[in-house]
């Protein structure tokens, strides 16, 4: 079983709704040294995908190049489109979906936040889409760089304005070219997010309920919190994440895909972890996870990078 740890570094405030164009705070990446003993002790090689807001921040960059350089990290793009040039006033809710956007201006964000990291010697390969908001427009926009690894893709969820994820893979696949959400031809390796469904068709199911006369919102609802069994360690219980582990393990799964959010490693950085207290306990939880992991598992940590060179090299046993 491989171990792939990413972390959405960005700035603060999303989680109370806020979509601010600039001016954004990146205070909480200082928090990201309270993770250097867990990493350290268990050779967790994390990947860090790195928004706008703080690739221009030269403390919180240098910070990341530091941890990037210790843990043996990798540095990745992570766009949200919100917030990063060329700035357009569309006429629709933030965050808006990357499918109501052109792909021109998908293009120019990109272009921009590369650049950006360019400027510190740094050319991200790894990638994910800001909100999870990968579609066919914004993957058509992937696969004219060098990206070669995406994690964009959350299976048994669906997001407003699109993607729909229900039905997508759990372990990583090379995406159809129009279609990311199902196998395919690309060159691109996708990484989803580690997310299983109680039964392999269930995915497959709940979009044909999603055709009747059952609403929307019901079965989104299911599927988030009663369908699935998920890794990621955000309000997810200990003997949850174990169970899910094991499951995906049991079905031939053979990565485990983990997100959080920078952000969440500060007290009221997320509505989950209003208080010192409650990210310590996200931390020790963490911990105790990872430790599971490497030792009953035995499973072996790879940044984002590193699984797609596993999966070329492999590509024809899958």
């Amino acid at each position: 079983m491989k171990l792939a740890i990413t972390i959405d570094v960005e700035e603060e405030g999303l989680f109370r709704g806020k979509y601010d164009s600039c001016n954004a705070s990146v205070t909480n990446v200082s928090q990201l040294r309270r993770l250097d003993s867990i990493f350290l002790e268990w050779e967790i090689r994390p990947t860090l995908l790195i928004t706008y807001p703080v690739a221009i921040n030269e403390t919180a960059l240098n910070l990341l190049l530091e941890l990037q350089e210790r843990w043996k990290a990798e540095i990745g793009a992570h766009l949200h489109p919100w917030n990063t040039p060329p700035l357009q006033t569309l006429p629709y809710p933030e965050p808006v979906p990357s499918e109501f956007m052109s792909k021109e201006l998908l293009k120019a964000k990109l272009e921009t936040l590369m650049k950006s990291l360019s400027r510190r010697g740094i050319e991200p390969i790894s990638f994910r889409m800001g909100r999870f908001n990968m579609g066919p427009r914004m993957f058509s926009v992937l696969q004219e760089t060098g990206i070669e690894v995406d994690s964009s893709i959350a299976p048994m969820q669906r997001y407003y304005g699109g993607p729909d994820h229900l039905a997508a893979p759990t372990d990583p696949y090379f995406p159809d070219p129009v279609d990311p959400r199902r196998p395919g031809g690309s060159k691109i390796l996708e990484a989803p997010l580690t997310t299983v469904p109680l039964t392999r068709k269930l995915g497959r199911y709940l979009q044909a309920l999603d055709k009747s006369i059952i609403p929307r919102a019901s079965v989104s609802w299911f599927a988030m919190y009663l369908g699935t069994l998920s890794v990621q360690p955000l309000g997810t219980g200990l003997r949850r994440m174990k169970a899910a582990a094991l499951a995906h393990s049991a079905r031939g799964g053979q990565v485990l895909t983990l997100f959080f959010h920078s952000s969440e490693l500060t007290a009221g950085g997320s509505p989950e972890l209003p208080t010192s207290e409650h990210v310590n306990r996200f931390l020790n939880q963490l911990r105790e996870f990872i430790a599971w992991l490497r030792l009953r598992m035995n499973a072996e940590p790879k940044t984002l990078s590193e699984l797609g060179a596993f999966y070329r090299s492999n590509e024809k046993s899958f």
